[in-house]
Formats: C-alpha cells, structure tokens, sequence
C-alpha cells in the first residue's frame, strides 16, 4: 500500500486532456536547443521545457499570466547563459 502526505491529492496525467499547445520561447546555443512550451488545460496551465527534444521539466500554474512571466525570467536566465532566440514565424 501506497501512503501520501495528507492534503496532496494525486493527479494522473493521462486523465487530463489539453485544449491547446503554444510555443513560448526557442532558445538555440552550439551545444542544445530549448524549447518552452505553454500548454493551456481545463483546471490551469502547464509550462512544459524541453531540452533537444527531451522533456526535462513540467511546471503547472493557475494562471495564463504566471506561467508567461515565469517562461520569460526562464528565457532571460537562459539567454544569460549564451543562448539566442532563434527567429520563429507564426
């Protein structure tokens, strides 16, 4: 048998469905390519990065605006580090 903390309620990933994918923010350095990607869910948000095509981080937010804020203070932390947007059309 499985014991949790109390007042954590687990949530099975496959239950959820997503209603829309968006791209945030293509960070390029000679080494790896990072891609943000903000994932919009019935019950909120989800911040999904992706190092060379390999998921590396999952965040969930409440809010459209937070998940936003936190992609760029990720995207201007990055790009201290020698990475550079790269040019992405829409």
């Amino acid at each position: 048998m499985t014991r949790r903390a109390p007042g954590r309620r687990l949530t099975r990933r496959a239950d959820i469905s997503e209603d829309a994918r968006e791209t945030i923010a293509l960070l390029q350095r000679h080494d790896q390519t990072v891609n943000v990607v903000l994932v919009a869910l019935t019950d909120g948000v989800e911040l999904e990065v992706y190092g060379d095509g390999a998921l590396r981080r999952r965040l969930r937010f409440l809010r459209d605006t937070e998940a936003r804020k936190h992609a760029a203070r990720l995207a201007a932390r990055l790009a201290g580090r020698g990475y550079a947007r790269q040019n992405e059309s829409r």
